[in-house]
């Protein structure tokens, strides 16, 4: 079974779900709301169980290893990607 580990895990390998990550953080942002449902629902998409209360209970799942990664930083920075700028 696939579980909120394991979908962090599958979007730090996945460039492409990286990007939904942030275009759903974007929208949630601009919205004012629909975070943890966006999410939720794109672990679902790819074969997770992942509820709601499960993002928001790992709400602080940045850097869990140790360092963050690439995408963690981007994240929090709410910066672009290098390969991202004209």
């Amino acid at each position: 079974m696939c579980d909120f580990q394991s979908f962090r895990d599958a979007v730090l390998e996945d460039e492409d779900l990286q990007e939904q990550v942030i275009s759903i953080v974007n929208t949630a942002i601009a919205n004012g709301a629909g975070l943890e449902e966006s999410i939720a629902m794109l672990a679902k998409n790819h074969g997770c169980t992942v509820t709601e209360d499960d993002v928001t209970q790992h709400a602080d799942f940045l850097g869990q290893d140790g360092d963050l990664t690439d995408f963690e930083l981007e994240m929090i920075s709410g910066g672009i990607r290098s390969d991202d700028r004209s």
